[in-house]
């Protein structure tokens, strides 16, 4: 008989491996089983590292993005990844583009982002909730999220976003936007998902200022905002905006009004009610552009108007 006869390869090696190891464990000394325990405990270890080291992980994950944007308007493009010794994928760099973008900037663009799947999901079958922990525009964001109908719960955080490195606005807005951006959001499905969903919202921009600025050709005068801030609270699918303020140089705002959370977001449904007032120190310009706004004048100068349409497709009346 040939050695390679002799030599089991393959699962019946290793089945057969695995018996020897059986029958030593269960006779002989004590000595003699705990030799064969370890010896059999380090042997799967060995196998589970080098499964784990030659799965293929990175087209996973990536079969996996792209089917859970399948139907969407965007589409996902990453960078190389790791697993982790904690199950924690590492992704080196990670854009979500509109399918149809053609050679325009991404939607967002993060520069490390790490997902951790639930390790108590996973034993029973699924990854969710997953955590989230990505690098993006000089800030973070960090969260979890169960995108599931059923299940559906959000709880994130964003901090020290530069907006000035954001590009995604630029089919829209030229000239320079500088601040820096932070929130938080926490919304729960209750078991019914997006229409059912309920939480709190809060965004603030600190730093605010548009220079040299054209909207979809528009010129916009130079804006300054110390602050910009906008707090809500989420209903059965519907956004409460309670408060809109923004307290600028040139300009005010206050303002409140209602989203209803739509999928894809820039579909949702919108009706704003603001009030558009210049300061004393505003140029000239300024004050008769706002005089022009469509809407009732209030007694100080400024203008009540109404931002209504889509979440992506505002209009002003």
């Amino acid at each position: 008989m040939t050695p390679e006869a002799r030599a089991p390869r393959g699962a019946a090696g290793a089945a057969a491996r695995l018996r020897t190891l059986l029958t030593a464990a269960g006779g002989g000394t004590p000595a003699r089983r705990r030799v064969a325990i370890g010896y059999g405990l380090y042997t799967l270890a060995i196998f589970v590292l080098s499964f784990l080291a030659t799965f293929p992980h990175d087209l996973l994950l990536r079969r996996a993005l792209a089917a859970a944007t399948a139907g969407t308007a965007v589409r996902v493009e990453m960078g190389p990844s790791s697993l982790g010794w904690n199950l924690a994928y590492a992704i080196d760099s990670l854009q979500v583009r509109a399918r149809d973008d053609g050679a325009r900037a991404p939607v967002l663009d993060a520069e490390r982002v790490r997902v951790a799947p639930s390790r108590l999901g996973l034993l029973r079958g699924t990854p969710y909730p997953i955590g989230i922990d990505a690098t993006l525009y000089g800030g973070r964001l960090r969260g979890t999220v169960d995108p599931r109908p059923g299940r559906l719960r959000v709880d994130a955080t964003l901090s020290g976003v530069d907006l000035a490195r954001y590009a995604g606005l630029r089919p829209w807005l030229e000239g320079v936007m500088r601040g820096r951006l932070e929130g938080s959001v926490a919304l729960d499905g209750g078991g019914r998902g997006l229409p059912g969903a309920a939480g709190d919202v809060r965004l603030r921009i600190a730093g605010l200022a548009f220079e040299g600025a054209k909207v979809r050709g528009i010129t916009v005068p130079e804006l300054h905002f110390a602050d910009v801030h906008l707090t809500g609270t989420v209903t059965n699918g519907r956004l409460t905006v309670a408060d809109i303020a923004a307290d600028g140089q040139e300009v005010t705002l206050q303002g409140e009004g209602d989203v209803l959370l739509r999928a894809p977001l820039g579909a949702s449904p919108m009706r704003l009610d603001l009030t558009v007032t210049p300061t004393p120190g505003a140029p000239d310009g300024l004050k008769l552009a706002i005089s022009l706004l469509p809407g009732a004048k209030t007694e100080s100068g400024g203008r009540r108007i109404t931002v209504a349409g889509t979440v992506g497709w505002p209009t002003v009346r």
